[in-house]
């Protein structure tokens, strides 16, 4: 396996991690899915795509972690739409740091300070992120009826 796909895998079980302590059941999909995990409770489903970087970079004295979140479909890279994913895992491995962030007007990178991160509450993060979502679903549903 290569470097990148190991880092790439590392984060995946990081975030599967927070994942299995919130959720009654959380699946790997498959290769050819949009998305890397697909978590249920006991009335929802949610798709997690996991983005993972161990790499910072400096921006005017400040210390920065960047993901992008574009996919590649045949050589050419577009943005998940919310039917593919409802919620990202943005893993920064050299802290062991994961933030959940619902996938609703996220752009097509997702960019923060280390600092920001020092602080992060992943379980906390997700909860946010699974009532975002649902607050979206709810709102839709609402709106085909």
């Amino acid at each position: 396996m290569a470097f990148t796909q190991r880092i790439g895998r590392a984060g995946e079980y990081l975030a599967a991690s927070f994942l299995i302590r919130h959720f009654e059941e959380v699946f790997e999909a498959s290769s050819s899915s949009r998305y890397d995990y697909l978590a249920q409770s006991l009335t929802e489903s949610y798709k997690i795509q996991v983005k993972t970087t161990e790499s910072p970079f400096k921006h005017h004295s400040s210390t920065y972690v960047r993901w992008d979140i574009k996919k590649k479909v045949n050589k050419t890279k577009k943005n998940y739409s919310a039917e593919e994913v409802d919620i990202f895992a943005f893993v920064y491995l050299p802290d062991n740091v994961v933030e959940f962030v619902a996938n609703y007007k996220i752009g097509n990178k997702y960019q923060k300070k280390v600092e920001y991160l020092e602080d992060i509450d992943p379980l906390k993060t997700l909860r946010r992120s699974i009532t975002i979502v649902d607050e979206i679903k709810n709102a839709v549903t609402k709106t085909t009826i």
